[in-house]
C-alpha cells in the first residue's frame, strides 16, 4: 500500500543518524533511518525502492580496525538480501569517519556484488566535519550539495519527481469530481467509489470492471497521466538539470548490435519476468509448442506445411539460422476487444523469431513486417520477428490457453504491425492495360 523509501539511512550510532536524518528533513527529503542492531541487523526490505542510501561504513563495534573485506562484505550482503533489481538505480553515500577507506570499499562492492545490483555511483560525507554540536546548518548545506554532484543522480531523481507530480494532479482531478456538498465524512469516500465505478464500467464494461476493477480504473487513468507527464508544466530548474545530464547528443557512436537490441527491447518489449503475462494477452507472443509444429496441424491452421515454412515463407536461406529460428504467434485485433474481454475467437497472426543478421532470398513478401533487433529470454543474441499478416488465424481460448507467453510487444511496436496488416489485407486492386511499360 505504502510507497517504499527513496531516501534511507543505515547507521550503528543513533545519535549520529539523527543527526543525519534531521538534516534530510531539513532539505525536504523525508528519509527512513534505520539503526543497525549489532545482533538482528535490519530489515532490508526496506531497501527494496530506494534512490540514495546513506551508508555508515562501519556498522559492527571494532569493524573500524579489520580489513575493509570485512566491513564491506557485511554491507554487500545487506545489498544482496535488500535491493531489488527491477526497482531502478540508486546511489551509495558513505557516512563515516574514514574517508580514506572509500576507494577499496568501492572496489570491493563493485567486484562482488551481483552487477544487477550496484550502485550508480558511490559517494561520502565525512562525519568528522560535523561532529561539533553547531554542524547540523554545514551538514544540511552538504548533503544537498553531494546531491548534486551527480547529474545523472539529478536527472534521475527529477524525472521520478515529475513523475509523481503528474500521477498526483491526476488524482486530485479525480477527487475535484465530487460536489462541495459531497465533501464530509460521511458522504466523500462513497462518492469517490462512485467516480471511479464510473470509470471502470465506460472502461471495459460491466462484467470486466467486476472481474479486475484495478485494470479497470488503469485503463481509464492511464491516458490521461502519460498526457500530464508529456505537457505538465516542468520546473524551470530541470531544463539546467537535464542540460547537465545528457552531454553527449552531438557526440554519439552507433551502438553495437547487442546493444542496439537491448534498446529497443527496453522500449518494445516486456519480458514474462516483470509481469504476469498470459497467451491471450494484447501483443503476447507465444512461441508455438511442438505438437503444433507438425504438418497436420499447420495445414490446418495456414495451409501451408511445417517444414518448409521457415525457408519458404519466412525466406531463410541458411539451413543453421533456420535451426536456431522458432514460430510464434502474436496476439493482435482490437485493442478494445481485448479491453473488454469480448468473448469468441481470438485473432493472431503468425510470425518467426530469427537471429538478426540472418540471410533471406530476395523478392520478400510484401504481407510481411520485421521488427527491429531485439534481446528475447531464450535466445542468443539479438533477434528480429517476422509477421505475415497474410497468415492470420483465430482460436478459441481453450485452444492456446495452456501455451506460455514469451513476451509482449507494446502497444507502439504492436499497432505498428497491425496497421501494416490492415493496409495489406484491405489493398484495392483493378484490371488495367498498358501500365507495365513496354
Amino acid at each position: 500500500m505504502f510507497t517504499p523509501a527513496r531516501y534511507v539511512i543505515v547507521d550503528d550510532n543513533a545519535d549520529e543518524l539523527k543527526q543525519l536524518a534531521d538534516c534530510m528533513q531539513k532539505i525536504g527529503a523525508p528519509c527512513l533511518p534505520l539503526r543497525y542492531d549489532q545482533a538482528e541487523g535490519i530489515e532490508t526490505r526496506h531497501l527494496g525502492g530506494v534512490r540514495l542510501l546513506f551508508l555508515d561504513l562501519h556498522l559492527t563495534t571494532g569493524a573500524q580496525s579489520g580489513s575493509i573485506a570485512q566491513t564491506a562484505g557485511l554491507i554487500v550482503a545487506m545489498l544482496e538480501e535488500g535491493i531489488v533489481a527491477t526497482a531502478g538505480p540508486y546511489v551509495i553515500i558513505l557516512w563515516t569517519k574514514h574517508q580514506e577507506q572509500r576507494a577499496a570499499f568501492e572496489a570491493y562492492v563493485m567486484e562482488n556484488l551481483d552487477p544487477l545490483k550496484r550502485p550508480l555511483a558511490i559517494l561520502s560525507l565525512d562525519k568528522n566535519n560535523y561532529l561539533a554540536g553547531d554542524a547540523g546548518e554545514k551538514l544540511t548545506t552538504d548533503v544537498g550539495q553531494i546531491i548534486e554532484t551527480d547529474p545523472r543522480l539529478r536527472a534521475m531523481l527529477d524525472w521520478e519527481r515529475e513523475v509523481l507530480k503528474a500521477a498526483g494532479a491526476t488524482l486530485a482531478e479525480i477527487g475535484s469530481l465530487v460536489a462541495k456538498e459531497d465533501r464530509t465524512a460521511a458522504r466523500f469516500s462513497e462518492r469517490l467509489d462512485e467516480i471511479l465505478s464510473l470509470l471502470a464500467f465506460e472502461a471495459v464494461g460491466s462484467a470486466n470492471a467486476k472481474a479486475d476493477p484495478y485494470s479497470a480504473v488503469n485503463a481509464a487513468l492511464m491516458p490521461i497521466l502519460s498526457d500530464r507527464i508529456a505537457n505538465q508544466r516542468v520546473d524551470p530548474k530541470s531544463s539546467a538539470i537535464w542540460k547537465a545530464a545528457v552531454t553527449k547528443v552531438e557526440d554519439l557512436s552507433q551502438p553495437s548490435p547487442a546493444e542496439a537490441a537491448k534498446l529497443n527491447s527496453m522500449l518494445h518489449i516486456a519480458k514474462a519476468s516483470s509481469e504476469a503475462l498470459r497467451s491471450d494477452a494484447w501483443g503476447a507472443v507465444t512461441l508455438l509448442p511442438e505438437a503444433e509444429l507438425a504438418d497436420a496441424p499447420m495445414m490446418k491452421r495456414f495451409d501451408l506445411p511445417a517444414k518448409p515454412m521457415l525457408s519458404g515463407t519466412f525466406c531463410l536461406t541458411e539451413k543453421g539460422e533456420r535451426s536456431a529460428s522458432r514460430l510464434c504467434l502474436l496476439r493482435i485485433g482490437a485493442s478494445c476487444d481485448y479491453a473488454q474481454s469480448r468473448k469468441g475467437p481470438v485473432p493472431f497472426v503468425l510470425g518467426a523469431i530469427v537471429p538478426a543478421e540472418a540471410k533471406r532470398r530476395e523478392g520478400l513478401p510484401k504481407a510481411e513486417i520485421v521488427t527491429p533487433p531485439l534481446m528475447i529470454d531464450g535466445f542468443d543474441g539479438p533477434v528480429r520477428i517476422i509477421f505475415n499478416t497474410h497468415l492470420q488465424i483465430s482460436m478459441v481460448p481453450a485452444e492456446f490457453a495452456a501455451w506460455p507467453a514469451l513476451c509482449r510487444l507494446r502497444e507502439p511496436l504492436l499497432m505498428q504491425i497491425t496497421t501494416h496488416g490492415a493496409r495489406h489485407t484491405t489493398r484495392p486492386a483493378i484490371i488495367s492495360f498498358g501500365s507495365h511499360g513496354a
